[in-house]
């Protein structure tokens, strides 16, 4: 039962928040606390023993902003992420898309370990323009298994619209 709740209340979550300022723009700089709440599942995992595992991943949920926000706020999110798994450490790189009620997409790169830093690359629409950086940090929810987990990525973000 706990396994069906991890599905299903992200994707519940994405069907009741239909954001109210999906119309709105991006403001032209600014800088906001962001929560993306995601739930995982391997694609590929290649175990390599004692040398350890490199794994492809994908995972889905929403990201809001905590500091109530209009925008950036109640996004759905989509990412793609490699990890490696060595004896000298771990370490993940991804690259996601976040989609408001619009449609219009922002583009998103990000990589670490624990903690690390990510960049807005732009996007489509009301989000073309935009760059942005920042920090990240990862709090993984208990109850997760090999082929179904759940993470919070925790992001400061600054941002800026490309000039003109």
């Amino acid at each position: 039962m706990r396994v069906l709740r991890t599905i299903f209340l992200p994707i519940a979550l994405l069907e009741l928040c239909v954001p109210a300022s999906a119309g709105e723009a991006l403001p032209e700089n600014g800088a906001a606390k962001l929560a993306a709440y995601q739930v995982c599942h391997p694609l590929s995992v290649v175990d390599m023993g004692n040398a350890g595992s490199e794994s492809a991943t994908e995972c889905n949920g929403i990201v809001r902003n905590l500091d109530s926000q209009k925008q950036p706020d109640n996004l759905a999110i989509r990412c793609l992420e490699d990890t490696s798994a060595r004896s000298d450490g771990y370490k993940y790189i991804g690259t996601c898309v976040q989609t408001d009620g619009d449609g219009d997409k922002l583009f998103m790169t990000y990589e670490g370990s624990n903690s690390g830093q990510f960049k807005w690359i732009g996007g489509t629409g009301k989000y073309k323009d935009v760059t942005g950086s920042g920090t990240l940090g990862v709090v993984v929810a208990p109850g997760g298994t090999s082929s179904l987990f759940s993470y919070t990525l925790n992001m400061d973000v600054t941002w800026a619209n490309k000039p003109k």
